[in-house]
């Protein structure tokens, strides 16, 4: 292959090596798989490319967390002895689940050639003037050491203890909350709402007698300016010239004179009890580290910022072009809504994991510079210049993965760039999908693909995400060890609805290993039968049936995948299991093993191959025991056997519904030949464990119309004419149910009032209800014919 032949590329989200993959990485490699698998069915080149992410911040919490790893070892060194160990695991998991990737073209973000990247970067981003280092009040993860910026923290409510600071400026009694006591020590001024009495106003703290003025400048309650831990503070202390000092250091330690070295909570209740401040307790906003789960604090230092604005307008034109498409619907909506209200970047970390920011700064001032220039004094305020020791933020390493996945910039990112489709979970669209499709098209000049795809996140039987912290995560070593690999991956493919998301519940693994144990039976049975010498040919009517419906299903299957129905494939897959290939096994096994064909195990395989690889592997090897057979496709034939298994279907389903006793025959009529002929083969009545009989209509019967096979009818005795009445009228009520609830929900998704599932499946959805309504108020019509004498109703 030459480079410029275009190659359809599927990059990986590389997996965190904080730790083992679980059930969120095996539904997003899973749908990735079974893409790469169907498009190589199909005869296309495919290049799905493995790797993994050092996950700065993330590996680095999790080494502090777990002591017992290597602890002979330095920080440093454990953290990159751990980044190490978990990268082969992981990659041994990629192999265990059985992805089909190109194994000689892993990458890891923090390998030679990708640093180089990301570095080249960093460079162009600043000589495009899209880089700023400023002094800005961020959140801060005491126990990581480093900036966690407002996006990457969660914010839950917790009942904590209010101190009550009661102040009289203009001799008006005024009562400040602080759910932060010890904000205090570092407090130049009260802020009030404008209009409020005591703007202007002095008031003294108790014990110190330190006088702080009172300034309009608060949009809610009451509360105090504190320069170091608010941003906004600061600038007002600054715009009124208020001298201030830190409260707290990197360490969440204690800076006043009086108090050094005490904890955040020490602090807080030394200040307490010094300023003999009254508490309440109230439930209150809590702001915790999401990588370690630590109440952050805020702190002001200088970072580096990625002004995103800039990027943002290009990226957007492309999604308007269609150059770029993002699925499904409701989340291009959001989207949408990150490319327009991007704000400044964080990229810098104050860690010891990861790739140094290629720069020389000031130790004293937001004054920096490109290396190699740069040494001696910082020619703004004469300070000191250091290589900066602070890293990139891993969210912008990983946002070079499709381009690095390319080989940017060397020959071989003509054939490899864009890549073909990107998916992953949507809980990481704006960290991972927005970010990389900016800096793609900057390095670039095009978004680095032509699809993002978004999947819901698994969660546990009650809505709740699936993590070990809440005691309901499950690892995927345990879920491989519980259902295997084929299983595990068309479960969980099954209940992936679009963006919605995916409840884990034991019924869909136990529907998918009835559906892999049917192929399997059918791959022994034809290993353990010789092969007979009188092989199905053309009058072979099953093997039609078979064939046929194996081949318009993986057609089915190809269509869902491209359209991104996940679950409607392995859906085409369940019933193809099910009405298909339960039956055939039986009838073959019932009667004549040695007549499978390898055409039909092939076809069969190809059917499997997307979500259940080893079965498929498992009917090729079946395959391989037979000679091919002379066999010709007659979908006339085919039609037939259709209908005569569509009968069958209809007829044990109205045993339950109306009760026909076992051994009470049930006439089947048909004004087709073909069909009529089929009827009366010797494999029909291996079919149904209903005595269906062939013939005219009895005397004093009704008939059911069968749905999907015309000029079929079942005739029933007229004693359950009741019953099958009343089931076809409760479907239709269930049916009518249904139609609102989806035309609501789609009234909703139009108005832009939910999300989380696209407009186009909404739609099809209720076509399809309509479609079934109308073909069973047919079936009702048919049912009313009133019995005749003759039988002819």
């Amino acid at each position: 292959m030459t480079s410029d032949e275009r190659r359809w590329v599927v990059p990986m989200p590389p997996p965190n090596v904080t730790g083992t993959l679980h059930l969120g990485h095996a539904l997003t490699l899973s749908v990735q798989d079974a893409l790469v698998r169907s498009a190589r069915l199909d005869g296309t080149d495919v290049l799905y490319v493995p790797g993994t992410d050092h996950a700065g911040l993330g590996t680095y919490a999790a080494v502090r967390r777990d002591e017992t790893f290597r602890p002979d070892l330095p920080v440093a060194e454990r953290t990159r002895a751990w980044a190490d160990h978990y990268r082969k695991v992981i990659v041994g998991q990629f192999h265990a689940l059985g992805l089909d990737c190109d194994w000689d073209t892993e990458l890891h973000t923090l390998s030679p050639a990708y640093r180089e990247l990301v570095d080249g970067t960093f460079v162009r981003l600043a000589e495009a003037g899209l880089l700023h280092r400023s002094a800005r009040v961020m959140p801060w993860c005491p126990s990581c050491r480093s900036t966690v910026p407002d996006v990457e923290h969660s914010v839950g409510t917790e009942r904590v203890p209010l101190a009550l600071l009661a102040v009289r400026p203009h001799g008006r009694p005024l009562v400040v909350e602080l759910a932060a006591a010890e904000e205090l020590w570092g407090a130049v001024a009260l802020a009030v709402p404008e209009g409020h009495p005591a703007a202007g106003g002095t008031a003294v703290l108790p014990a110190t007698g330190r006088e702080l003025p009172v300034l309009a400048a608060a949009t809610g309650a009451p509360r105090p300016v504190v320069p170091a831990h608010r941003q906004q503070d600061l600038e007002l202390a600054e715009a009124h010239g208020l001298p201030w000092t830190g409260i707290l250091d990197a360490d969440g330690r204690s800076l006043v004179p009086d108090l050094p070295g005490l904890s955040r909570q020490e602090l807080r209740r030394a200040t307490v009890e010094r300023f003999g401040l009254r508490t309440v307790t109230r439930q209150c906003a809590v702001e915790r580290c999401g990588v370690c789960g630590s109440e952050l604090m805020a702190r002001l230092h200088h970072q580096w910022y990625l002004r995103l604005a800039p990027l943002m307008a290009p990226v957007r034109t492309a999604l308007d072009n269609g150059d770029l498409v993002i699925r499904p619907s409701s989340v291009e909506r959001e989207a949408r809504h990150w490319l327009d209200s991007a704000r400044d970047w964080c990229i810098s970390r104050q860690i010891r994991w990861g790739q140094p920011i290629p720069a020389v700064v000031c130790g004293d001032c937001a004054y920096w510079t490109l290396p190699p220039a740069g040494s001696g004094s910082c020619p703004d305020c004469g300070g000191a210049l250091r290589a900066e020791t602070d890293v990139f933020d891993t969210w912008f390493n990983s946002a070079h993965w499709p381009i690095a996945v390319s080989g940017w910039p060397a020959a071989t990112a003509r054939s490899r760039y864009p890549a073909a489709v990107m998916t992953s979970g949507r809980d990481i669209l704006f960290f991972w999908f927005i970010r990389l499709l900016a800096i793609g098209t900057f390095v670039t000049g095009s978004p680095p693909t032509r699809e993002c795809w978004l999947h819901g996140l698994v969660v546990d039987e009650h809505g709740q995400k699936m993590s070990k912290s809440r005691g309901n995560g499950v690892t995927l070593d345990d879920a491989l060890a519980e259902h295997g690999r084929d299983v595990l991956r068309a479960a969980l493919l099954s209940a992936c609805r679009d963006a919605e998301d995916i409840r884990i519940r034991q019924d869909i693994f136990t529907q998918q290993a009835v559906v892999r144990r049917r192929a399997a039976d059918l791959a022994e049975l034809v290993a353990r039968t010789p092969e007979s010498a009188s092989r199905p040919t053309a009058a072979d009517e099953l093997e039609h049936y078979a064939r046929q419906a194996a081949r318009s299903t993986r057609a089915a299957v190809r269509r869902h995948l491209q359209e991104r129905h996940f679950d409607r494939a392995v859906e085409a897959v369940t019933a193809f299991g099910t009405r298909v290939l339960g039956r055939y096994a039986t009838v073959r096994a019932k009667a004549d093993g040695a007549g499978v064909t390898p055409q039909l195990l092939l076809d069969l395989a190809a059917v499997y191959e997307p979500f259940m690889p080893d079965t498929a592997a498992g009917l090729r090897k079946a395959a391989a025991t037979r000679s091919a057979a002379d066999w010709l496709p007659d979908e006339q034939l085919a039609a037939a056997v259709r209908a005569v298994v569509a009968t069958v279907e209809e007829a044990e389903r109205l045993r339950g519904v109306a009760g026909i006793p076992v051994g009470v025959p049930v006439t089947v009529e048909s004004t087709d030949t073909a069909v009529a002929r089929l009827l009366a083969t010797r494999w029909f009545g291996h079919l149904s464990e209903v005595a269906l009989v062939p013939g005219p209509p009895p005397d004093g019967a009704f008939a059911v119309r069968v749905p999907g096979a015309p000029g079929l009818r079942l005739w029933l005795p007229a004693a359950l004419s009741a019953p099958v009445h009343d089931d076809v009228r409760r479907r239709l009520r269930k049916l009518a149910r249904e139609r609102r609830r989806l035309a609501h929900r789609l009234d909703q998704v139009r108005h832009g009032r939910t999300s989380g599932v696209s407009r186009e499946r909404l739609a099809g959805r209720l076509a399809r209800a309509e479609e079934a309504t109308h073909e069973l108020r047919g079936v009702m019509a048919a049912v009313a014919d009133r019995p005749q004498p003759g039988g002819r109703g």
